[in-house]
């Protein structure tokens, strides 16, 4: 073999190496059709959320024309409550508090949900794989099965329309593959157009209290280096995604509030100055949702989110004043 021809061959072999698999490629497909539907779509349905023994109802207009992307989500059980979403700005209505909330959103949706589309880094803590058919609201769907490579994380299985590619049910699963929590839908339509009183609220506000939540300072600080606190040690893959500060009012020492996620599991942490000296500790749980709380230095620190309770342990016991 030549000196030339050796370069040639390296290269070959690097890129079958990186090359996705047959398998690998359906993955991502699915998934990047999965997400773009998720905004893309008209489409008007009712869900069911299970969790923790409980069932709540939900219907959801979305959305996406001219004017951007709208969405309005009402609760079916409980108390009367509506979010309305025009783009980027969230109005929450809660009818039982007779309170308006209005804010920024996060870049994400409570159901049909986004999903990351780059595999790779992912794929060092989940492995993935279509995993054949599945029948929901009465459309056929392919199964898409996210399972965890270790303890630190939950799974997911993802049934994904046959034909509009829309989310129709999300389980998360735990370590052996057992629905923990299920979002799924039991009727969806996919209308050409929606009209504008589809997207409005169903009850007047008008006597309502209003409240806008302000464009927060950075105070102590949007970046890590400027708090004065550190979170020690947190399982491998995640990641801080978000650091921000919240005062309700000018006089209020504030909550901070730290996210850190894998790129699919995200966890918060919030720190705020403690009132008294009860005894604050422990872990809790509501479905698949854990919580961690513990006193650190006069402060409370809590620990929430759809991780397992060895996750939001691990996180919350290494919160430490740098």
């Amino acid at each position: 073999m030549t000196g030339k021809a050796l370069p040639g061959l390296l290269t070959v072999v690097l890129l079958a190496f990186h090359a996705p698999t047959r398998a690998e490629a359906e993955v991502q497909q699915w998934l990047e059709r999965m997400s773009m539907a998720a905004h893309s779509l008209n489409y008007i349905g009712t869900f069911v959320y299970q969790h923790g023994g409980q069932l709540e109802a939900m219907q959801i207009v979305h959305a996406m024309d001219e004017a951007g992307e709208r969405e309005r989500l009402m609760s079916l059980t409980g108390p009367k409550r509506e979010v309305i979403r025009d783009n980027q700005i969230v109005t929450c209505i809660l009818g039982d508090r007779q309170a308006v909330h209005v804010n920024k959103s996060r870049p994400r949706t409570p159901f049909p949900v986004s999903f990351p589309t780059e595999l790779m880094e992912l794929e060092k803590h989940y492995t993935f794989k279509v995993q054949g058919e599945d029948r929901v609201a009465g459309h056929d769907c392919r199964v898409v099965a996210v399972n965890p490579r270790d303890r630190m994380r939950y799974g997911r299985r993802l049934c994904v329309h046959e034909t509009s590619h829309l989310l129709l049910r999300s389980e998360l699963t735990d370590s052996g593959g057992k629905p923990i929590e299920q979002v799924m839908f039991t009727d969806v339509k996919f209308p050409e157009h929606i009209d504008e009183a589809a997207l409005l609220p169903d009850f007047s506000s008008a006597d309502f209290t209003w409240k806008q939540e302000p464009e927060q300072p950075p105070e102590p600080g949007e970046g890590e280096h400027d708090s004065r606190w550190k979170v020690f040690h947190v399982p491998d893959g995640f990641m801080l995604t978000d650091h921000s500060w919240h005062q309700l009012t000018a006089e209020d020492p504030g909550v901070e509030h730290w996210v850190f996620s894998d790129g699919l599991a995200s966890v918060s942490v919030y720190i705020e100055e403690a009132h008294n000296e009860e005894k604050y500790a422990g872990v809790s749980h509501r479905g698949a949702l854990n919580a961690y709380g513990t006193m650190v230095a006069g402060h409370y620190v809590t620990v929430v989110g759809e991780v397992p309770r060895e996750t939001v342990e691990l996180i919350g016991q290494s919160v430490r004043m740098k």
